[in-house]
Order: C-alpha cells, then sequence, then structure tokens
C-alpha cells in the first residue's frame, strides 16, 4: 500500500483538485439544479435506501415508487455503485447531498484512470495531467454532468479507460494483465448498460485493427476469453435477470427503440465549432440556443493531429490507432451518414453518444502530442493544464445562473408531493421518480386515475383490507373464487399466495399480469392472500455464479500472495 501511495500520490492529488474545480458549483451554493434526470437519480438513491431499511439489500423491486404500484428500474439499471450513497442517505446525508457525493466521487476517479492510462500507454511523467485534466473538463462530459444529469454516463466516464487500459495490454503488450479489460467491462455492466455496449462497440472496431496480430495468437485469445468469463462470472447477478426480464413482456424501453431513429439525434456540422454550454437538447435540427454542447473541445479535436508527423519509429501503434478511432467515432455523430438505416447502433439510443469513446481514445494522442515541440516539458504541462481548466470554469458558470432546482436541506418527500414541482408533469406516471418510464411495462394505465385498492376483472372497487410492507402486500376479507387485480406494476416473480387463518400458506395461486399490466390473480377458497416478489431461478442462481466468481478470484488472489 505504501508503495502504491509513493507511486500514486501525485495522481491522487492532482484528480483531487480538479474534483473541486470542476464541481465548485455544487461547492460555493447551496443549490442542485434539476436538469433532464436529476429527479430520476435521485429517486434511485431513494429506493435503494428505503430497501436497506426493509432489510432487502439486492433489491429487484422498488416498492413504493410511483405511488405505490413499484417500479423494476434495478433490474435493469444497476444500483451497485449507488450502495455508498445510500447508505450515507440512511444516516441522515441529504439526497442531493448524496448525489453531488456519488459525482464527485465518479469525477475523482474519471480523472485518476485517465492519468493512469496516460502514464502506461505514454511512459511520459507530464502527459498524463494533461489527460486528466481534458478528460474532466472535456465539453461533453460537462454537458452529461450539468445539463443532462447522466449519472449512469458520468459514472461509465470512469471506467472506460479501465477497459481501453485492458485492450492496450491485451492487443498489444502484455496479456498477462487481461484483468484490467475484466475489471472495465464489469463496472460498467454494474454501472449503465448503453456505456457498456459502447465499450463492446471500441473492443470489435480494436479487434478489426489488430485482426492480423490476434487471430493466429493463442496467448490472446486465452487472455480475451479469460476476461469475458470473469466479467460474465462477476456481473451474472445483473445482466441474466435483466435478460430475463426484457424477454418477459414488452417495456417502453423496447418500445421507444424500435420506434425512434437514430437521425432523429444525428449532429450538424456546426455543433463541432459551438464552444458554449447551452441548457438545451440534443434532437437534429434545433436552433443553436436549444442544442446542448456536443463535442469534446476543440483542444481534443485539433491537437491529436500534430501526432501523425511524428516520425514512423517514434510512433506507438496503440495511439496511433487510438487516434484514428478516436477521429471515426467523432465523425460517425454526423447527419451525413444514414443513421435511419443503421439500427445495429439502436441499442445506443443517441448517435452523439459515440462521442464518449472519440473523449476516451482522444486524450492519449492530444495529451503527448506537444511534447514533440522543443519547450520544457513542465512549462507544456502548466499552459495546458491552466488554459484547459480556465475554459473549463468558463464553460461550467451558467451553471450558477440556473434557477430551477432544490436545496442540500430539502427532502426527497417534497419532491414528489406537489410542494416543490408537479410530479406527473404530462405524464401519466409519476415522473419525477421514472423519468422516461423506461421500465414500465408497455400498455401501463394512466396511474392518475388509479386508486391504491384491489380491483376485479372489470375494474370495479371491491372490498377488502390491504397491509403494505415492501413488495409484501397483504390481502384480507375477500370474496373467494373470484378474479382480482392489485395495485401492483407486474414484473415476472411475483406471486400471489393463499393463507388460513393463522397466516401460514397453504397454496400458489394461479398469477397473471392483467390487460392493465398490473398483478392479477385467481382466488380459491380463501379469504386472505399475500402477493410478494419471489426471487426467480435464474435470479438466485446467477447470483450464486457471481459469488462464486468472486470467492474464486479472491481465494488466487490470497493464495498467490502466500506463494511469493
Amino acid at each position: 500500500m505504501k508503495l502504491w501511495l509513493k507511486q500514486n500520490y501525485k495522481y491522487l492529488l492532482f484528480s483531487l483538485i480538479i474534483t473541486i474545480i470542476f464541481a465548485y458549483p455544487f461547492l460555493i451554493k447551496d443549490f442542485l439544479p434539476l436538469e433532464h434526470d436529476t429527479l430520476f437519480h435521485l429517486s434511485r438513491i431513494e429506493g435503494l435506501a428505503q430497501s436497506f431499511k426493509d432489510g432487502v439489500f439486492l433489491p429487484r423491486i422498488y416498492p413504493y415508487k410511483n405511488m405505490n404500484f413499484g417500479y423494476g428500474s434495478p433490474m435493469f439499471y444497476s444500483d451497485f455503485f449507488l450502495i455508498i450513497p445510500a447508505l450515507l442517505y440512511n444516516l441522515g446525508i441529504s439526497v442531493s447531498g448524496c448525489y453531488v457525493f456519488i459525482i464527485m466521487v465518479f469525477t475523482f476517479l474519471s480523472s485518476y484512470f485517465a492519468m493512469r492510462l496516460c502514464r502506461v500507454v505514454t511512459n511520459n511523467n507530464y502527459a498524463p495531467y494533461i489527460a486528466g485534466t481534458l478528460y474532466l473538463f472535456s465539453n461533453y462530459r460537462i454537458t452529461d454532468v450539468y445539463v443532462r444529469s447522466s449519472l449512469g454516463e458520468v459514472m461509465g466516464f470512469a471506467f472506460l479507460p479501465l477497459v481501453l487500459l485492458g485492450i492496450y495490454y491485451v492487443l498489444y503488450t502484455d496479456t498477462k494483465k487481461w484483468y484490467y479489460l475484466a475489471i472495465g467491462f464489469t463496472c460498467l455492466a454494474l454501472t449503465h448498460n448503453i456505456t457498456f455496449v459502447l465499450a463492446c462497440i471500441l473492443f470489435i472496431f480494436f479487434l478489426i485493427v489488430r485482426i492480423k496480430h490476434w487471430i493466429h495468437s493463442k496467448e490472446i485469445i486465452i487472455a480475451i476469453f479469460k476476461a469475458f468469463i470473469v466479467s460474465v462470472g462477476c456481473s451474472a447477478f445483473f445482466i441474466f435477470p435483466m435478460l430475463e426480464q426484457m424477454t418477459s413482456q414488452n417495456f417502453y424501453l423496447s418500445y421507444y427503440t424500435s420506434t425512434s431513429s437514430l437521425a432523429d439525434s444525428s449532429v450538424e456540422l456546426w455543433k463541432y465549432f459551438a464552444n458554449t454550454t447551452v441548457f438545451g437538447y440534443g434532437t437534429h435540427g434545433y436552433a443553436k440556443d436549444m442544442s446542448m454542447l456536443l463535442n469534446p473541445g476543440y483542444f481534443m479535436m485539433i491537437i491529436p493531429i500534430v501526432y501523425l508527423f511524428r516520425k514512423k519509429e517514434n510512433k506507438n501503434p496503440f495511439i496511433l490507432h487510438s487516434l484514428i478511432l478516436g477521429y471515426i467515432f467523432l465523425l460517425l455523430p454526423l447527419d451525413i451518414f444514414p443513421w435511419e438505416y443503421m439500427v445495429f447502433f439502436g441499442l445506443i439510443q443517441f448517435t452523439w453518444r459515440l462521442i464518449m469513446l472519440a473523449t476516451c481514445c482522444l486524450i492519449i494522442p492530444a495529451s503527448i502530442a506537444l511534447f514533440d515541440f522543443k519547450i520544457k516539458p513542465l512549462l507544456i504541462t502548466i499552459v495546458c493544464c491552466v488554459l484547459l481548466i480556465g475554459e473549463g470554469v468558463w464553460h461550467i458558470y451558467p451553471v450558477l445562473t440556473r434557477t430551477t432546482g432544490i436545496n442540500y436541506d430539502t427532502s426527497y418527500a417534497s419532491l414528489i408531493d406537489g410542494s416543490i414541482i408537479d410530479p406527473f408533469y404530462s405524464a401519466f406516471y409519476v415522473r419525477v421518480e421514472l423519468a422516461g418510464a423506461d421500465y414500465l411495462p408497455e400498455g401501463s394505465p394512466d396511474y392518475r386515475e388509479l386508486s391504491n385498492e384491489v380491483t376485479d376483472s372489470l375494474g370495479n372497487s371491491v372490498s377488502s383490507s390491504l397491509t403494505r410492507e415492501g413488495t409484501n402486500l397483504l390481502i384480507e376479507n375477500i370474496k373467494p373464487n373470484q378474479s382480482y387485480i392489485l395495485p401492483i406494476t407486474y414484473y415476472l416473480g411475483y406471486q400471489v399466495y393463499a393463507l388460513d387463518a393463522q397466516g401460514e400458506i397453504i397454496d400458489k395461486v394461479s398469477t397473471y399480469k392483467a390487460n392493465n399490466t398490473l398483478v392479477g390473480f385467481n382466488a380459491n377458497d380463501a379469504t386472505t392472500y399475500l402477493c410478494r416478489y419471489d426471487e426467480t431461478p435464474i435470479q438466485k442462481y446467477s447470483l450464486y455464479v457471481s459469488l462464486v466468481t468472486v470467492i474464486t478470484i479472491l481465494f488466487l488472489l490470497i493464495k498467490k500472495k502466500m506463494n511469493r
């Protein structure tokens, strides 16, 4: 540990400093702006914290969301890295304070991992400082944090450098360090599905570029296989249950993906010359004052070209390939490409997300290129970092002028009770908690018109007594041998049981998704029932796979350390 700190303390300290500078609007003002997805991520933190209070440490459903009808977002959007913010929330930290905390943590990690990547690849003592600064203050990332509030992507930014470092080792230098690839992909799978898909695209492109190098290399193929097995094993508890749910019924996520065109998010050329933070959107055709900033910044778009003028013998093939692929990913979102036909990219939702990959690839050639000039390296580093930080601070400054937001002592309850903002604002569900409702079953009802009571198959209210505790709903005093619909949104795993007079389960009854996408069941002779969420076999055994994988890795690491 002491050796590691000795080798890395400068990078850690620098990352801490620029993280504080990057987050200055959060630190100097008691105000959290409510941007595109801010409320959804606050809801995720609160939902996970509430599950912990209920004694559920791997929640599949957040039962109190959407007016207590429940929302299954944890099965589709991993909350693994929200565990610490959720614990802090339960310890009394405000939900907005927890949100700022996680933003700062992953800002710090983004800088540090970018610096480590640059140091390993370039073997230059100064370039990592420029790389870390470039990565943190890239225009696209500033938009992600302060305009879109895209917490998933912000967290994904931290792990993309690890994936790129793993690619560098496996395909270029040292297959024994395949574990970087495994760590990067595992963390992305447990962070943000779309960024994980982007990382897969990045890896595929590098495989194509290096196909002559690895196609006949047994060592490389084995290293890739090891990384794949470990990554799948560690993240199995999330990946396989997610796939199971996705195939169990149609969700609005699939509907949005199938009915929207990527061309709607393609980027006009002029947006690469824009350089002002705009609190707008990424839709094609919007006016300049409504279009958010979607480029990595002038420095990163121009300076890497300088690297091409190096002598051939001085060019690092990995840096050169990163440069070429970086520009490909930078230009691909342009509207000159027929995005309406490129359906195989549909999983990324927006074409401009490829700029994430461009940013990660271009920081290396951009950070090393200027050192070819006969100028003192320290001077180049200081000037570049100061200018980049200064420009970044200028881009972030408009955040201080935002007027719609909350204070750090604002309670979560006030976000959904209508005292601050309309919790629905034109949606048929509680939008402040569900955002775009991607994970609601397709055909869901207008929840504003529903009440939390049992109905018959025709939607008529029936006399009953309900007691809710987490995902458990006790239904008492109902007529036997009839069909009922419960005030719970259906997800695969919900099951209704008949209870005896002592409250013991006596029978599993037919449970199904009603026409209005709520949980329905056919009552038998009993008058008391329990509806609860039971883990599916895939959920159960995939968790075992992840536990066995992690335990095996720990065992091998301990054994290796003892044998030294």
